[in-house]
């Protein structure tokens, strides 16, 4: 395993005000894995600070371990705090120290009273700044951030940390080439944890050791953040396997789930509050259109429920054939998906100049006819349409003859827009960069990566 500290260069300057500015206090959450403690501990670096893991344990024993913590940073005898306010008085001796508290949550679900007696403290003791961190994302936004918590009003500064951006594991495995860092973000999802498993060496056979046995961490993983964020966590392994292959509508996810209709929109919401769903609508129509679908945006559970959860039997007996078989067969075509979703961001983000000052972009979809990206200016009237290959040797031609074909049924500003194709492959057979009067973009994984300045 190989731990790091990648980027996290905005994340930081959020928590540099903490000091800059008359600020005092932070809530840090976010998905178990994606390197929370490590950046509270690179921020605290060379600070007067005060770090505190909480335990799942009764709240008088982690008092008494944040006791001795208080204790040493004052260089006094040891004592016993009676309580959190005690603690936090003498630590307000050492004027602007830093107070982490990592895992927060724990506190909270052994005695939600411990919240008030935290609110307390921010009113009465001053002479300290504060930072509250947690991992179960359902309780650090009702209980402690919701407007019912006593402390809704008393944060100054709200940060939910996300997995790394694609760009970044290039910094993480030096030398990786472009497509086994589309494989390993699409098993993975950049999360820094995940990426502590792999070496980059030989990336399929990495993901087939880390997923498809029963004792490793990245098969467990997802069990283990569902049932701890999640009461009924059996129906929504089965919501979330069935959006994974490929049943993405209310009716069909409800059929495969066996939960009512008119119920299952309850946990696709709660699953889209974890930044684990996402409902997707085609471009031109309305967030509330009866034409969305649902997809798994995080991609370590795209990943582990479209090719693990299904072989969970085989995989707990010792059998890894057929599901490493599944595996091997359908990869390629899952990194199809994955590929657009990358070039989708990659866009949005400005890290690849496709030509055109767009103002709305997005996928479309009607009845039988699909393109992966549309952007478009509406005060120009121009309008890009792409198409993603996760192919080699792509012909650029054919793939933009059927494109102008699709882009015929996309309804706005017909008679006066102008056109530009865009085509995104692994490689090319055939470039071009003219189709019937249509100016023609071609980006291969070698352009990419040079747009992206990577493995420079």
């Amino acid at each position: 395993m190989t731990r790091k500290f990648i980027n996290r260069k905005e994340e930081l300057e959020t928590l540099e005000k903490l000091k800059k500015r008359k600020l005092r206090s932070a809530v840090i959450y976010g998905r178990r894995r994606v390197g929370k403690t490590t950046l509270i501990k690179k921020f605290l670096e060379n600070k007067k600070s005060l770090y505190f893991l909480c335990s799942r344990r009764k709240i008088k024993y982690n008092l008494k371990k944040f006791s001795e913590k208080v204790c040493r940073l004052l260089d006094t005898p040891e004592i016993e705090f009676k309580n959190f306010f005690d603690a936090f008085r003498a630590l307000s001796s050492k004027k602007g120290v830093i107070v982490a508290i990592d895992e927060f949550g724990y506190l909270v679900e052994r005695d939600e009273g411990i919240l008030s007696d935290f609110q307390e403290i921010m009113d009465e003791i001053k002479d300290f700044k504060l930072i509250l961190c947690g991992s179960t994302v359902s309780l650090m936004e009702s209980r402690i951030l919701g407007y019912k918590s006593p402390l809704y009003g008393r944060v100054d500064l709200q940060l939910r940390v996300k997995p790394l951006l694609f760009e970044h594991i290039f910094e993480w495995f030096e030398g990786i080439s472009f497509e086994d860092a589309v494989k390993l973000y699409g098993a993975t999802h950049n999360v820094p944890k995940y990426l502590e498993f792999f070496e980059a060496k030989n990336v399929e056979s990495e993901i087939i050791n880390n997923f498809f046995d029963i004792s490793s961490f990245l098969y467990n993983d997802a069990i283990n953040i569902l049932s701890e964020e999640l009461r009924d966590y059996a129906t929504y392994f089965q919501v979330l396997e069935a959006i994974s292959l490929g049943y993405t509508k209310i009716t069909e996810i409800a059929n495969y789930s066996y939960v009512q209709p008119k119920d299952v929109s309850y946990y696709l919401k709660t699953l889209e509050k974890l930044d684990i769903v996402e409902r997707r609508v085609p471009l031109f129509s309305k967030r509330k259109g009866k034409k969305g679908i649902y997809i798994i945006k995080d991609k370590y559970f795209n990943f582990w429920f479209r090719f693990v959860s299904p072989f969970q039997s085989d995989i707990e007996s010792y059998a890894s054939e057929r599901p490493v078989l599944n595996f091997k067969n359908n990869f390629n075509q899952y990194l199809g998906f994955i590929f657009e979703d990358l070039i989708l961001d990659l866009i949005k983000r400005k890290k690849v100049d496709v030509g055109l000052d767009f103002t709305k972009i997005g996928r479309w979809w009607h009845k039988d006819k699909e393109i992966d990206i549309i952007a478009l200016n509406e005060k120009t009237k121009e309008i890009l349409f792409a198409e993603c290959k996760w192919q080699n040797k792509v012909n650029a031609e054919k793939v933009c003859r059927e494109l102008a074909e699709k882009s015929k049924y996309v309804q706005w500003h017909n008679d006066e827009r102008k056109e530009c194709l865009v085509v995104f492959a692994k490689s090319f057979s055939k470039r071009i960069s003219e189709f019937e009067g249509r100016p023609i973009r071609c980006f291969d994984l070698r352009d990419l990566e040079r747009k992206l300045n990577l493995n420079s």
